[in-house]
């Protein structure tokens, strides 16, 4: 009984926009719980000495504003690609999230905020691509 191979599968241009998307959503969803988690702990666990324990309202709005972009980038997880509203309002939490990370690494002399404004960057190509694979 002869044995045959099944042929590799093909990279289709919808098979690969489906792998970028999921892989999109995944690295938003991610990033959004990164961020998230890290805000709870600052502004709720971590000690003065571990650069929590918040004081008046400059520190809680920068707390708030942090969480409202964990809440977008998980939003935008779940929504992108099933609803076409997602992208250009992402396009602006991502600016807003380059500004929260300008802010943290020039007020709170974080440089950590690099790392977050380098993944705003590779979003922002991400959907980039997105954008020309559906076009």
């Amino acid at each position: 009984m002869p044995t045959t191979t099944a042929p590799a599968p093909v990279a289709t241009p919808s098979r690969a926009r489906g792998a970028l998307l999921q892989g999109t959503r995944l690295l938003l969803g991610a990033f959004g719980a990164l961020k998230l988690g890290g805000t709870a702990y600052f502004l709720f666990f971590a000690t003065a000495e571990q650069g929590g324990d918040p004081e008046g309202l400059g520190d809680w709005s920068v707390g708030v504003w942090s969480t409202v972009l964990a809440v977008a980038f998980l939003v935008a997880a779940v929504r992108l690609g099933r609803d076409e509203r997602v992208v250009p309002l992402l396009w602006g939490v991502l600016a807003l999230d380059v500004v929260f990370s300008a802010v943290k690494l020039t007020v709170y002399d974080e440089p950590e905020a690099v790392l977050f404004m380098a993944v705003d960057v590779v979003v922002i190509g991400l959907l980039a691509l997105l954008r020309r694979r559906a076009a």
